[in-house]
This record gives structure tokens, C-alpha cells and sequence, in this order.
């Protein structure tokens, strides 16, 4: 006797000593060689491993026809097994790891009896850790087992189960389909419920990792007991409904049809709204799941083995009376057969030893619209076996049908496993072939269900849509997924997929700082600085003089301000320049025609001209100063700022400057004074613009002019001129030097005679040119280096130009146009003699016109001299003293 049978005689021993002793109740159909079949025909208890609970109609049931289903159509097949007839031992597991062990150990001493009809293998059982508990049993004797229900990655490892083959996936594919589920949807953040065991323990922690790879985060993580009570489904759907974080309205769970069922109730009792349930295939399609549950179900959605149709099984299910038919074990037929009736029609037999519902009609049957579990991978796993064997007799009994000698020893050696491996076999529901992949199971594929209400007010799972493996060199497991979303219902009047997720999504000019729980999904939402680009998710600062584009994917340069021709300030600056240099222009024409009139040449004709001069250089001033910034630009603003307001004081200080002597150097002799000739003038005037000329030269070379770019703020930023405050100042104070003796002098002439108008109107000229400066320049410093401080330098120039021109030339216009006037003649002495009481002169006086040329006063008395003027001849404005 070998080592392995030996220790697999002393684990039935164990059992056999510390099992509970039960009323073993299993279905026998009689053949030539036995399936052996291990069903959940009831479900678990919610208290202990050793004990049943109630009738499972669905699945449990249904998995149970399915197989007898399919050993009745083979048994008809005359292609295949020929002459052998395949019976079978049914046990059930009731989801027990204790009672499917012993089921096991009952197939086992079976195999171990004298001469038995053959047991070649088992089909099941159906949950995870009860085909490891059966697993470790049946190796040990080298019995094969086809499970269609287990999917716990462990059973993968073929160095512990090598005897162990399923016609369903493992969870690692079921994983990635939730996945994928959540991806279709955008679903990134949700919670996640499993249960206790492989199946969901194991099934869950794949599916984490399959999520993270999926960039999808989890909230809450709730994990149930072995043995749940209410309590603890009410604490788990509790906990999620209370979790803040986020926007997570979809729960995962790779949890048991028990559990599921338990925690939907608790959601129902919680009054917990807005969940949507995505469940695994432990929930699937299952009735008991859902009813009394059904609101709290409605639009969820779970993922479910392969559920094709398998022809003819319904009809098969659906008759009561010829489902359980062929078999041998009236005790089972008859207990199995009353837990149905009575579960799914509501009724009993007559056979029923208690009377407490209606009794039943005499052709039970089972309503046609019954939800149908998906019983394809049963009937997949009996034809598999069924051709594994086929094989054999093909292989071992070439010419012969029935079981010859050859392929009776070989299965007392437990053969069937080399032929399992190889075998092929067809698909019960599509027309395919069917192999068991490296790992003795099967690649994925999956139906996506969704629990909907219909037209009639029924409820049911409707399939929307699958998840088919897709086969590439790479280890990653990869699917395609197709939903057809328009057969969806998403439960009420929503029409529209939920969402969950964490954190919403920023803008485009923030960052994702990402959170410390969940940094994939959940973030928080920083706005960078008006200077920074986002670059890999980062704020970072441009250099200076570049800014961020409108994306705030890069760095642009900046674009750098300055005065603008359109801008409504600089249009209106500019309309205001030129039309008071069309006035001027037209003033200088008019003093030019009439410049042999006597108030023209009273006024000084060559001093006027220059006063033109830079009148008109003032308003071409202000056109430079609105002029883009270059370095040519600044080096003639610095020019042209200047001598425009040196040459309208220079000769405007010779003409104050003459009149004061005049009348200041008469009080006391009578000698004409030096310097007041037309050409002298004109020649110390220039010596005067000179000046300025040589200042600014002298400040140009020193500080030579450019256009620099001044920075507001790391997005502002302007082309201005480089002048220093002090530099201005020092070449603006010859200028104001200059404007400062012409209102001294305008001030000290002020009470000359009264028609001598020119005086006067100097006089207020300057008055006003001072309070211009007075306002300019605490304003023009104050501005900064801003446009502001363009335009009122821009103002000072047309301001002053209009007061100069106003002032200053306008007037003669006036007389000459209006009043038509001559040269006049006033006997000033006359009326100097006169305010002194003078009774007696040596000659008469004569009186010359000074019309513009200030105010009267009386001029100082002596007793041997008496002054005579006379009227102005030759040059303009040439007095000749007598």
C-alpha cells in the first residue's frame, strides 16, 4: 500500500472520529460508472459548519438538475460512451466545508470497496473553501474533481490541487471585470465589502490590486465574519453611508449569495439611499439575493459566469415529476423534492408530513419564467468528464463498446486524469469548443446583469452586456467589455449613470496636491501664482519678463505696455495737439502777413517768431512722449522736452527784461538803454536756447538714453524712457530758472502805464504757466513709472503751448481783426506832467503807441529834466530816445 493512500486512510479516520454523525441524504442514478456530484442543495447555517439550513432553489437546485440534465442527454447520446451508461452519486454540501468533507470521505470509502461500479470523479462543489477542504481529500486518492463554481485564485496552485479542474474563471479575471466595469462608468472611488473565506478574503484583495493598477481607489474596506450577524451587515452599510470623504455612491462586493442578501436588507432597514450595488458573482442573478430587497437592488448591476442558454434544460427544470426521475434514493427525492415545492410554489405534496400550506395540484411544475442560474458551467463540467472518459474507451477499447478489461484496470489506477487535461469538449450553450487552459480551468467570461423592474412590475436581471479574456503574451489579464447602456435601468426616475468619485476635478490653472489617504483619487485643489506655468503637475515661477499663456501649460514672453496711438487718452492728446497746432500755424501766418502792422511790430516780430517756434515744438512734444519707447525716442523726448520750453522763455525773458529797463532806466536818464535792439535780442535769446542745448547734451552723454522695461508685477510690465528723477530735475531747472526771471520781471512791470498792455498779459501768462508747474511736478514724481506719467508730461506740453500761445500772441490777432487799430499815439510825458502839477514845459511832448506792452506809471519828477518819448520807428519794437 502506498504512502498517500496510507495517510489518506488515516485522514478518514479523523473524520470518521470527530465528524457529527449525520442524516446523510444523497441522489444515486445507477450505471456503469458513477460521476460523483457535490451540491449545495441547501444553503449554509448562519450558526455552525455542521448543521444545513434552508432549501436553495436557486442555485443550489438548479446546479443539481443541470447535472442530471446533462447525464440524461449523454446517456442518449449514442456517439458518445458507447454501450456505457453514466450514473452518479449526488451528496449535498449544503456550503459547509465540515459536511462537504465528509460527503467526501463517503465517496472515498466508496472507491474503496471490493468490486464497486466505478467512481471516475466528482463534479463540484460549488464554493471555494469547500472544494480546498474536498481538494486536500480527494488528492491524496488521486480522484479527479471538476468544479463549476469555484473561483479562489489558491486552486490555481496545480502543486497542491493538481487533481482539481473547474469550468469557470478564476477571481483574478472576475476582479479585472469589476474593474473594467468601474472604468466603463468613471466610477474611481468606491467602497468595498467580502466576505469571509477564499472567496472573498482572497477575491477582494485581487480585486484591490487590480483597481489600483486601474487607478481606481477604494473608501471604506469592510470585511464580514465568518458568521455574520445582523449586527455586523448593519455596521458595515452603517459605516459606508457615514463616510464624508468624497463622492462614493457604488459599493463592490465579492461577497456570498448569503451576504449579499444580508447586506441589502440592512441597506433596506438603514433607509441608506443613493447606493448603487456593482456584486460579484457570488450575488449574480440569485433570487433569494434580492427578494424582499427588491427597491434597494433596483439598478445594480453584477457580474455573473457565462450564462448562456442551455437548450432544453427549462424544460427539463420546470417538471417536477421527471427532474428527480431514474434516480434511486426516494428518501432524498422525496425531502429535496417537498423544501422545492414548498420554497417555490408556496404549497405541498401530498406526500408532506406537515399541513400547513395549500396543497399542492397534482402536475407540479415550475413557473416557465423562473429565474434560471447560470447552469452552463454544470453541464460544461459533467461533458467535460463525459469526454475525458470517452477518450479513455476510444483510446484503451478501439474496437469494442462498453467497458473492456484494458479500461477497467485503468481506472482502478485513477487514469482519468491524463486524459481530463487533453480532453476537448463542446460548450453547452455556444456552439464551441472547449479546452482546459495550463492551470486545468477555464479563460474568462462573464455576463454583466442589471437588476431592473419591468413593464409588468416584475423584477428581473436583465443581461446588458459580457466580459470576454483576451489572450496576449503579456501576464496582465486584459478583457473586452461591452455594455449596451440604453438596456440599463438605474433604479427610479434616474436615467443617467451614477457617479462616485473623490475629489472633483480642477481647473486648468490649478494643481492637484494629492491627499495622504488615497492620493491616486483624492486631491486638493491648489491655485498656482499668477507668474507660474503648471509643468508635470507642478507650479512653476516663469523668468522675468516672461508669463504664463492662457493654458498655463508654458512661458510666453511677456507682451510689455506702453502708450498706445488708439487708446481714447492718447487719440484725445493727440486730436488736442494738432488742432492747437493748426491755431498756431495759422497764428504765425497771420503775424506774417501782417508784419509791418504797428501792433505786430510793437509786439517784437523776431521774439514772436521764436515764441512760434516753441509753441509749436510743445505740441510736437507731446506727440513724441506718446511715441513707443526706443532708445532714438528717448534721446529726442530729452531734446525736444526741453528746448521746446527754453525757446518760448528765452525770448519771452528779453522781452520782460527790455521793457523793464526801458521804463526802469527812463525814471533816470534820458539815454537809450544798450541791448534792446531787435538783433540783440535775438542773439542773447539763442545764447539762452544754447544752453539748454548744451545741458542736455552734457546729461545725454553722461546718462545716455534708453528704453528699459519696468516691472509692476511678475504680469505687468512697461516700456518706458530710463530717466532718473535727479537728471530731470537738473536739466528742468534752466527752464524753470528761466520762467522764474520772466514772472519776476512780469511782477516788477506790472504798474507800468496803463495801455501798455504787453506787460500785463506776459504778466498773466506766467501766473498761469507757474501754477502748471506747480501741479506738474509734485504729479509727474507721484506717478511712478506708469502711462500716467506719460500723459500728464504729455498735458504739461499742450498746456503750456495754449496758455503761451493764448497769452501771449493771440491777443494781437484780436486787435488787429476786431478793433482795426492803427498805430496810436500817447503823450505819455503828458500825462506824467500832469499827476505831478506841472504848470510849464520847454516842448511839447509826443507820445509813441505801446500798445501790448504793459500797464502805465508815472515816471519820477526832477526840476531840470523832463522826459520826451517819442514814437517807436525803423526795426520793430527799436525805441528811439529824444
Amino acid at each position: 500500500m502506498t504512502g498517500p493512500r496510507i495517510l489518506g486512510y488515516a485522514i478518514l479516520w479523523q473524520i470518521h472520529l470527530f465528524s457529527q454523525v449525520f442524516d446523510i441524504q444523497q441522489l444515486q442514478m445507477d450505471g456503469d460508472v458513477l460521476f460523483g456530484g457535490l451540491f449545495p442543495v441547501h444553503k449554509r447555517s448562519t450558526v455552525t459548519e455542521n448543521k444545513c439550513g434552508e432549501i436553495d432553489p436557486q442555485p443550489g437546485f438548479q446546479y443539481l438538475a443541470a447535472m442530471l440534465f446533462a447525464l440524461r442527454k449523454i446517456n442518449h447520446d449514442t456517439e458518445l460512451l458507447q454501450n456505457i451508461t453514466i450514473g452518479a452519486k449526488i451528496f449535498d454540501t449544503c456550503r459547509s466545508q465540515t459536511i462537504a468533507a465528509d460527503r467526501a470521505k463517503d465517496i472515498i470509502k466508496y472507491t474503496l470497496l471490493d468490486e464497486p461500479t466505478p467512481l471516475v470523479g466528482v463534479i463540484g462543489p460549488f464554493k471555494s473553501d469547500v472544494s480546498i477542504a474536498v481538494a486536500n481529500l480527494l488528492r491524496v486518492f488521486e480522484i479527479p474533481q471538476i468544479s463549476y463554481g469555484s473561483s479562489s485564485v489558491e486552486l490555481s496552485d496545480k502543486e497542491l490541487y493538481r487533481n482539481f479542474f473547474r469550468t469557470v474563471p478564476p477571481d483574478s479575471f472576475q476582479a479585472q471585470a469589476l474593474a473594467d466595469v468601474l472604468r466603463h462608468y468613471g466610477w474611481t472611488y468606491v467602497h468595498t465589502i467580502n466576505s469571509h473565506g477564499n472567496y472573498g478574503r482572497k477575491g477582494m484583495n485581487i480585486f484591490h490590486r487590480v483597481a489600483r493598477q486601474s487607478g481606481i481607489c477604494t473608501a471604506e474596506v469592510e470585511s464580514l465574519p465568518s458568521f455574520p450577524t445582523k449586527a455586523n451587515y448593519m455596521s458595515a452599510v452603517r459605516k459606508i453611508s457615514r463616510h464624508k470623504t468624497g463622492h462614493a455612491h457604488v459599493i463592490v462586493l465579492f461577497t456570498t449569495q448569503t451576504d449579499s442578501a444580508g447586506l441589502l436588507r440592512a441597506a433596506k432597514e438603514s433607509g441608506v439611499q443613493g447606493l448603487t450595488w456593482l456584486g460579484s458573482s457570488g450575488w449574480s442573478n440569485r433570487i433569494d439575493v434580492t427578494e424582499g430587497n427588491e427597491e434597494i437592488a433596483n439598478g445594480s448591476l453584477t457580474v455573473g459566469h457565462g450564462d448562456g442558454i442551455v437548450n432544453e434544460f427549462l424544460d427539463f427544470l420546470i417538471n417536477l415529476n421527471n427532474t428527480l426521475g431514474g434516480t434511486t434514493s426516494p428518501k432524498a427525492n422525496n425531502s429535496w423534492f417537498e423544501e422545492v415545492v414548498k420554497s417555490v410554489l408556496n404549497c405541498e405534496t401530498r406526500n408532506s408530513a406537515a399541513h400547513s400550506l395549500t396543497p399542492c395540484k397534482s402536475n407540479l411544475s415550475l413557473p416557465r419564467d423562473i429565474e434560471l442560474a447560470p447552469v452552463r458551467v454544470v453541464v460544461n463540467a459533467v461533458y467535460a468528464m463525459a469526454h475525458a472518459l470517452d477518450d479513455m474507451q476510444r483510446d484503451l477499447c478501439p474496437e469494442q463498446t462498453g467497458i473492456c478489461q484494458p479500461m477497467r484496470e485503468r481506472l482502478k489506477k485513477r487514469s482519468l486524469m491524463d486524459y481530463l487535461k487533453n480532453v476537448t469538449f463542446p460548450d453547452s450553450s455556444f456552439n464551441m469548443s472547449l479546452k482546459f487552459n495550463e492551470n486545468q480551468e477555464m479563460d474568462g467570461i462573464y455576463s454583466v446583469l442589471n437588476f431592473q423592474q419591468r413593464r409588468d412590475g416584475s423584477w428581473k436581471h436583465v443581461r446588458v452586456g459580457a466580459w470576454n479574456y483576451l489572450v496576449n503574451s503579456t501576464e496582465d489579464i486584459k478583457g473586452e467589455l461591452r455594455i449596451d447602456d440604453a438596456l440599463i435601468s438605474w433604479g427610479n426616475v434616474v436615467t443617467r449613470p451614477p457617479y462616485s468619485y473623490c475629489s472633483d476635478s480642477c481647473t486648468l490653472k490649478q494643481i492637484t496636491k494629492p491627499k495622504a489617504l488615497n492620493p491616486k483619487c483624492c486631491w486638493n485643489c491648489i491655485s498656482c501664482e499668477v507668474n507660474e506655468a503648471i509643468i508635470n503637475n507642478t507650479c512653476k515661477a516663469c523668468d522675468l519678463g516672461y508669463k504664463p499663456d492662457l493654458s498655463l501649460q508654458r512661458c510666453v514672453k511677456l507682451e510689455l505696455s506702453h502708450l498706445q496711438w488708439n487708446d481714447p487718452i492718447s487719440t484725445s492728446l493727440r486730436l488736442l495737439a494738432g488742432f492747437w497746432i493748426f491755431i498756431a500755424i495759422g497764428a504765425f501766418a497771420f503775424y506774417v502777413i501782417k508784419r509791418h502792422d504797428s501792433v505786430i511790430k510793437a509786439a517784437g516780430r523776431e521774439l514772436s517768431f521764436f515764441i512760434f517756434i516753441g509753441i509749436v515744438l510743445c505740441y510736437t512734444a507731446s506727440f513724441v512722449c506718446l511715441a513707443k519707447p526706443t532708445d532714438f525716442i528717448c534721446a529726442l523726448r530729452r531734446f525736444i522736452g526741453s528746448t521746446c520750453f527754453t525757446v518760448c522763455y528765452a525770448p519771452l525773458l528779453m522781452k520782460t527784461n527790455r521793457i523793464y529797463r526801458i521804463f526802469n532806466h527812463a525814471r533816470h536818464s534820458a539815454a537809450r538803454p544798450s541791448l534792446i535792439r531787435p538783433m540783440s535780442q535775438v542773439l542773447i535769446s539763442l545764447g539762452l536756447i544754447a544752453v539748454q542745448l548744451l545741458v542736455t547734451t552734457i546729461w545725454t552723454l553722461s546718462d545716455p538714453p534708453n528704453a528699459t522695461v519696468i516691472y509692476h508685477s511678475p504680469l505687468e510690465a512697461s516700456l518706458i524712457c530710463n530717466v532718473s528723477g535727479l537728471s530731470l530735475a537738473v536739466n528742468m531747472s534752466y527752464n524753470l530758472l528761466l520762467m522764474f526771471l520772466c514772472t519776476v520781471y512780469a511782477f516788477k512791470t506790472r504798474s507800468f502805464p496803463r495801455n501798455f498792455n504787453e506787460a500785463k498779459h506776459i504778466g498773466i501768462t506766467l501766473y498761469i504757466t507757474c501754477s502748471l508747474w506747480i501741479i506738474f511736478l509734485p504729479t509727474y514724481f507721484n506717478a511712478g513709472a506708469s502711462s500716467w506719467r506719460d500723459y500728464v508730461y504729455c498735458s504739461l506740453f499742450i498746456l503750456v503751448g495754449c496758455v503761451s500761445l493764448v497769452g501771449l500772441l493771440l491777443p494781437k490777432v484780436a486787435i488787429i481783426v476786431l478793433a482795426k487799430l492803427s498805430r496810436e499815439r500817447v503823450h505819455i510825458t503828458d500825462d506824467l506832467l500832469e499827476e505831478k502839477n506841472e504848470s510849464t514845459t520847454d516842448s511839447s511832448k509826443k507820445t509813441t503807441t505801446f500798445l501790448s506792452l504793459g500797464s502805465s506809471s508815472p515816471l519820477p519828477n526832477t526840476n531840470t529834466r523832463r522826459l520826451n518819448l517819442t514814437r517807436i520807428t525803423q526795426d520793430s519794437d527799436a525805441f528811439v530816445m529824444n
